[in-house]
């Protein structure tokens, strides 16, 4: 006792920590082993539960079996037992009248001697004994059906077949003969009718068991027929491809060679007819094979390219690649959903050539196997049709909600051209029918880029507008060389000289008008896109979007412009009403010829775009000399004019001049002649006063000289002046 308390009070030794870690090791062992019973349970329980069914059945099927031996046996045994009683032999002679009527309900009918039963049962003894030295041959008979059913969930096609055909031979040999030798007897005998209905069951109650055979078996061929069915419903090569169409063949060839079995008991006259009628039959069954095929490949088809663009591949896409952005994973899966697509629809028809076109040649004879021929192409031809239309449906739905861009819309043409090509090898091309899609969403995306630019345009101008602010709207305008550094240059009213690239190059004009210059980059970024995907057949359409954006922008400048004008407006009102003329100005003489230039250029049309241009810049230079000349004109009408005035001025100056002179002159010559006057008039006074000094002296003189020398006068020296000019 203290021992055990001594090693209970002990630590526990490593040997007790090894058996605790076996105990929870053992424990987890059993956990594993009950979570992998578990599963197994699981994966198996379809079979588990058929079994259950079939064990069920069984039973049932015993039960029944032993209940129908004890009846029919019973009332064989009551009435051996009554013959072999003496004692009821003598009291049913006596108790006749009230017995025979009871005896007549149990069915017993009148007693037979015992020799006679005895040797009915002798012979049903032997009969059975027969039947029970036959116990493994017909196990296996009555196993055919459950064989048969594990050889269909095994894909043991041939096996099964091999069943099928030989459930044709038990029917042929153990229930056609029976019915065809009855219904000769019926014929050769018809006056003893009542034997024979009294025969007929007992032949029937022989063949129910080939009959219950032979029936299960023709419901094991129908779910093998659903299998092969379902088996091209899967992803198939060619070699499985066509196993399972040749099983399906060989099960069309025992479904007719069952019907040639029930054919053969009919008259010798009908048997034309009747083979005429299995050529029908066998035509009718090749073409629904491939009815069934192409059904089968068409739900394996669709089940591969339903999902294109669906928001679930496209989550699937994003989740697998999240670096990408929702575009792109949706561009990817429309993409990959064309590539299938196209896989799928060759090798479907690749398939179909290749397993059915040997089955009716061209050069069999009959012409019934012609229009065979005929119906099987035709066949494939509409069910090329219709999933190329299908394709094309799915096609233009996601275009139209997924692609937005013109990088996606060529990967997405060029997929499908691929395609189109491919299916053009087998007769198939549709690459015409890809036009009507791509060509409208090219359109589209490209006017999406012009619709936000002049929508951007007019939201600036009516913001500045309403804010009564000129400043976003004036820019600074930066020098344009026009000389010919780089092959470009601009004349004076901005139409542009193309490049020696073919590449025009735009106005910097718009540089000083920030509205027009983000319109026309929004403009270039459009035709950038159709740089990348480029349709002929969108060009018509194109040309007509760029006339009516050209129109819508000419509206809109033009709205501007009325708006500015009207009285009252405030903030930078001078500024606005020139910034708006000056912008429509400017777009009309510069923005839309460019415009122009560019699409022609972008379309191709560079040939178209040169001339254009040449003629566009002849038309500016006649319109520059023209205005050149009108200035000349007007400087040369102007100069004439100032000369005119200045000549009349001049004219006036020297009128005003001249009479200044004239007055001048007669003032002098008044002056000088007042003066002359003067002169005269004194030198006349001292004449005179000289003459009357001289007279006085002469005076005084005179009578001293008065008889020398007479004294001159004014007069006298005049005449001697006259007589010196005249002498000559």
């Amino acid at each position: 006792m203290a021992a055990e308390v001594t090693s209970s009070t002990n630590p526990p030794t490593s040997s007790s920590t090894y058996e605790a870690d076996e105990r929870i090791a053992a424990r987890h062992a059993v956990t594993l082993a009950d979570e992998k019973w578990r599963t197994l349970c699981t994966q198996h329980a379809s079979t588990f539960v058929a079994a259950e069914r079939r064990s069920v059945s069984i039973q049932k099927a015993l039960q029944e079996l032993l209940i129908e031996i004890e009846q029919e046996t019973k009332p064989s045994v009551k009435r051996v037992g009554r013959a072999l009683d003496p004692n009821y032999s003598t009291s049913s002679a006596e108790g006749n009248d009230d017995e025979g009527g009871e005896g007549e309900e149990d069915g017993d009918g009148p007693i037979q001697p015992a020799s006679a039963l005895l040797a009915d049962l002798a012979e049903k003894h032997r009969l059975r004994r027969r039947t029970l030295m036959q116990h493994s041959s017909l196990l296996e008979l009555l196993e055919l059906p459950s064989l048969m059913d594990a050889c269909v969930r095994s894909s043991l096609y041939e096996d099964a077949l091999s069943i099928a055909g030989f459930a044709n031979t038990l029917e042929r040999r153990h229930l056609l003969e029976n019915s065809s030798g009855s219904g000769q007897q019926q014929q050769s005998d018809t006056k003893d009718g009542k034997k024979q209905t009294n025969e007929d069951p007992q032949h029937n109650k022989k063949g129910d068991v080939v009959a219950g055979v032979v029936s299960e078996i023709r419901r094991r061929e129908a779910d093998l027929r659903r299998m092969l069915i379902h088996r091209l419903r899967q992803d198939v090569t060619m070699p499985q491809c066509l196993e399972v169409v040749t099983a399906l063949r060989r099960l069309n060839g025992v479904e007719l060679e069952r019907r040639n079995n029930s054919k053969s008991t009919i008259s010798i006259g009908t048997a034309a007819a009747a083979d005429h009628d299995l050529e029908g039959v066998h035509a009718a069954m090749e073409m629904r094979l491939q009815v069934d095929f192409l059904e089968a490949r068409d739900a394996w088809l669709e089940g591969g390219v339903t999902k294109i663009g669906s928001a679930q591949a496209v989550a699937v896409a994003a989740s697998s690649d999240k670096g990408s952005s929702s575009t792109s994973a949706q561009a990817e899966q429309i993409l990959d959903g064309i590539e299938r697509y196209r896989t799928r629809c060759f090798e479907i028809v690749t398939q179909f050539l290749a397993i059915f076109r040997g089955s009716f040649a061209p050069s069999t004879a009959s012409s019934s196997s012609n229009n065979h021929h005929d119906h099987s192409f035709s066949l494939l031809s509409m069910w090329t049709a219709r999933r190329i239309q299908t394709f094309l449906t799915t096609l233009s739905s996601n275009i139209v909600t997924h692609v937005n861009d013109t990088a996606t819309l060529r990967d997405a043409l060029d997929s499908a051209s691929f395609f189109a090509s491919s299916m053009g090898r087998v007769g198939a091309d549709f690459q015409p029918l890809l036009a009507p899609i791509f060509e409208p969403r090219l359109t589209e995306m490209i006017v999406g880029h012009w619709t936000d630019g002049l929508n951007g345009m007019m939201e600036t101008l009516k913001a500045c507008r309403d804010a009564g602010v000129a400043g976003p709207l004036f820019g600074t305008e930066t020098s344009s060389s026009k000389d010919g550094n780089g092959g470009s240059g601009y004349v004076d009213d901005g139409v542009e000289i193309i490049q020696s690239s073919r590449t025009p190059a735009p106005p910097r004009k718009l540089l000083a008008l920030p509205p027009l210059a983000r319109f026309l980059n929004a403009y270039l970024g459009g035709l950038n896109e159709l740089r990348r995907c480029l349709l002929p057949g969108a060009f018509p359409a194109i040309r007509s979007a760029q006339g009516k954006l050209v129109a819508d922008a000419k509206m809109a400048l033009q709205a501007n412009e009325r708006s500015v004008l009207t009285p009252g407006l405030r903030g930078e009102a001078v500024r606005l009403r020139e910034v708006a003329s000056k912008m429509k100005s400017e777009f009309n003489n510069s923005l839309e010829p460019y415009m122009i230039g560019c699409l022609e250029v972008a379309l191709g049309s560079v040939d178209y775009a040169m001339e254009e241009a040449k003629a566009a810049a002849l038309t500016a230079e006649k319109a520059r000399i023209a205005a050149e000349k009108v200035k000349a004109e007007k400087e040369a009408i102007e100069k004439a004019k100032t000369e005119a005035e200045a000549l009349e001025k001049a004219e006036e100056e020297a009128l005003e001049k001249a009479e200044t002179e004239a007055l001048e002159k007669a003032e002098t010559e008044a002056l000088e002649k007042a003066e002359t006057e003067a002169l005269k008039k004194e030198t006349a006074e001292r004449i005179e006063n000289d003459a009357v000094s001289q007279g006085a002296d002469q005076n005084e003189d005179s009578a001293v000289d008065n008889s020398t020398e007479p004294t001159q006068t004014e007069t006298d020296l005049f005449d001697d002046g006259d007589d010196m000019y005249g002498s000559d």
